[in-house]
């Protein structure tokens, strides 16, 4: 299965004959999955694992987009967390995130592919996964008009290698993404997530994030993220929040 999806990845980013993705195609830039665009970010969230453990995590994530032209971009992630419960805090850099995204733009549906993987980069064993993953993702967009798109998405999650005595990781995400931008340049999401573990039983989870955001200028923009579990016999949290400022290099 490993060789198929690689292969396949290897295709899809080989093939040259992708048409243009305009920027100009949304009144924000940037938002749809499919529109590559270079941009620095950074991100800070809280999650609440357990609110009754009072268990959670502090994470600052920096992340950094190259668009080498409007079908290709690579990316990095790096996030430095704090993990907290009722008696002790730990404090580090967390798992490396990295990625390479291929988009073909059509007349009215536009698909895209990413490969993603993260690196057991973790300092501590509460603030990462301890395996080497592999993150596959398909997507396709549709702009209704430009103020709206609507985007489906399907991710994979597994792990290859890393320490024996973590858990092994193979779950599924399927997402909805329901954007509306308005002239003035502000935007509201809505996604929904549902996900499914595949290693444990197949139990699944329904978690519903939204993101209120506006550009303060041409080239930088300011949103708040949060979310809540809905849902579901998996509880990987009981609610998140997060705060990104990012600059684009349009």
């Amino acid at each position: 299965m490993l060789k198929k999806i690689l292969l396949c990845t290897g295709l899809f980013l080989a093939f040259p004959s992708f048409s243009f993705a305009h920027l100009q195609r949304f009144y924000v830039p940037g938002l749809a999955p499919t529109q590559n665009v270079t941009s620095l970010e950074l991100t800070p969230a809280t999650t609440v694992i357990d609110e009754s453990e009072n268990l959670s995590v502090d994470t600052v994530t920096a992340k950094a987009y190259y668009a080498f032209n409007p079908n290709y971009n690579m990316g990095i992630e790096i996030p430095f967390s704090r993990w907290v419960s009722a008696d002790d805090s730990i404090k580090g850099l967390g798992d490396v995130s990295l990625s390479a995204q291929a988009v073909q733009t059509g007349n009215k549906i536009d698909f895209g592919f990413k490969m993603e993987t993260m690196l057991p980069t973790a300092t501590d064993s509460v603030l990462g996964t301890g395996k080497w993953q592999i993150s596959p993702s398909v997507f396709a967009v549709y702009p209704v008009n430009k103020s709206f798109f609507a985007a489906v998405g399907y991710k994979h999650y597994y792990s290859l290698i890393g320490e024996n005595n973590r858990a092994d990781i193979n779950y599924g995400r399927v997402r909805l993404l329901l954007t509306y931008m308005d002239p003035d340049l502000w935007w509201l999401t809505f996604d929904p997530q549902y996900y499914i573990d595949y290693e444990n039983n197949a139990k699944a989870e329904l978690f519903l994030e939204s993101e209120l955001g506006v550009m303060i200028n041409q080239g930088a923009s300011l949103y708040v993220k949060p979310g809540f579990h809905l849902g579901g016999n998996w509880q990987s949290k009981d609610w998140c929040l997060s705060i990104g400022f990012k600059i684009l290099y349009l």
